[in-house]
């Protein structure tokens, strides 16, 4: 019987394991850097690795207990009394024979024997049996049916009675028949002398189904505290429903203890994140300073918030090695925002050699004339005058921008720096039509009214 009751541990471990990969989802732009924002002083993660804070109140511990021995005594005495059949046993013996190859034969077996005309111990056997042969094929209604006529002939030694009682609410789990489950696990607490952590964790995974998040949470960190090594699965659901709850500072040191004792890529992805949206941006970059180091991360989105975090931390040079090898090695996608995240890299590095190749792809597959304005202002750094000027004219040809009017502002710096008068009067000219840059337009325009006329 033991091992058919595995899958059901199993059913509950699957469920809370999906549940960080939905709250990853949630959390992916919440733990991203800024474009602009003030800078936050974080921490070291490798710091932090404190116990967790567990809130021990939950299902009842005291809840008109069983006097187990008691009944162990009483129950006894009843199976001295209601011994098996030597007929009976060998029905019981045939039909478990069946049970892997073909329970419904045993089902057919067992069902010849009428429990009317079977002693209290017989007939707990035969439900008990056919029970397990109903699990073989798939019934689960019927199987907890029988487990239940079992505990109600009262005969079965207490070891087995508290166990049938923690199979009917895994059972009922699997039905997803929740509030049931928690009536069971309830009950099986009553005739439990120990709590068992696996039995909180169910209540848990009941409770987040019922939408009590609050309890579930409460639930999880007994299992945890109740167990002597925490399993993943137990952390994972805890870790889950604190950041569907958007309860970030909880959810650290959940993600802190995951990458110490199952140091797995998603769980170093998600601590980043974490950080992140907390916006301890120093402690995001470590965490994923140590994941790339261990070759977790692969995928495009998350080599470019790598460099991201590294240009938040003004540290450009790190930033675009990063981008380079990926962008070699194929693991970042040659679109124009890596290829301007690159540039930008190179630029903040003052390496503006560098970071001409990128942009100038970059701009030609955009979208938009904004990258050329971008290129444009990168030929001003270095005095490239008339490429400047172009890059410009590029950019008023391409369209679409954020700032038509500073694009033109500066075409005209370019074209005065490069002895182009005319053209620079006229763009200047036409800057003027736009508000933001009217003021800087009409002072250039003055400057070169001044000029013409000192000459």
């Amino acid at each position: 019987m033991t091992k058919h009751f595995v899958l059901l541990y199993l059913f509950a471990w699957t469920l809370a394991a999906t549940l960080p990969s939905i709250a990853l989802a949630e959390m992916e732009t919440a733990g991203e850097q800024p474009e602009e924002q003030s800078k936050t002083a974080g921490s070291n993660p490798a710091a932090s690795l404190m116990p967790l804070t567990l809130a021990l109140p939950g299902p009842p511990l005291d809840n008109g207990h069983v006097d187990l021995e008691k009944v162990g005594r009483e129950r006894m005495a009843r199976m001295f009394s209601n011994r098996v059949n030597s007929r009976i046993g060998r029905y019981l013996n045939a039909a478990m024979e069946s049970q892997d190859e073909d329970p419904k034969e045993g089902l057919r077996l067992i069902r010849k024997l009428n429990p009317k005309r079977l002693n209290a111990m017989e007939r707990a056997s035969v439900f008990r049996i056919e029970a397990m042969l109903s699990y073989s094929t798939g019934d689960l209604d019927a199987t907890i049916e029988g487990f239940r006529k079992v505990l109600a002939e009262d005969i079965m030694p207490v070891r087995q009675d508290i166990t049938l009682r923690f199979n009917i609410a895994q059972l009922l789990a699997g039905l997803y028949r929740w509030e049931d489950s928690i009536d069971a696990l309830y009950d099986w607490f009553r005739w439990t002398p120990v709590p068992d952590p696996a039995a909180f964790y169910l209540l848990g995974i009941a409770n987040y189904q019922l939408g009590n998040s609050a309890l579930a949470i409460v639930n999880t960190q007994m299992a945890l505290a109740l167990s002597e090594q925490p399993k993943e699965g137990w952390l994972q659901l805890l870790a889950a429903l604190y950041i569907q709850g958007g309860d970030y500072a909880n959810a650290t040191p959940v993600f802190e203890r995951l990458v110490v004792l199952f140091p797995k890529k998603a769980y170093w992805v998600q601590l980043g994140l974490i950080y992140g949206a907390q916006d301890d941006y120093r402690a995001s970059l470590a965490v994923q300073q140590v994941a790339y180091a261990q070759g977790f991360l692969t995928q495009d989105k998350e080599l470019r918030r790598l460099a991201r975090s590294y240009l938040y931390a003004d540290l450009p040079h790190p930033a675009a090695r990063i981008l380079e090898k990926g962008l070699a090695e194929g693991q970042i996608e040659e679109k124009p925002a890596s290829l301007e995240l690159l540039a930008n890299s190179w630029i903040a590095a003052r390496e503006f050699e560098k970071s001409l190749p990128p942009l100038r792809l970059a701009a030609k597959v955009a979208e938009n004339g904004d990258l050329y304005v971008r290129l444009g202002q990168v030929y001003l750094q270095r005095e490239e005058w008339s490429l400047a000027a172009a890059r410009f004219e590029d950019a008023l040809d391409k369209g679409d921008l954020k700032r038509t009017g500073n694009a033109m502002l500066l075409r005209g710096i370019a074209y005065y720096n490069d002895n182009q008068s005319f053209r620079a009067k006229s763009s200047f000219i036409e800057a003027t039509g736009h508000e933001k840059t009217r003021k800087d337009a009409e002072q250039w325009l003055d400057h070169l009214e001044r000029e013409a006329k000192a000459s």
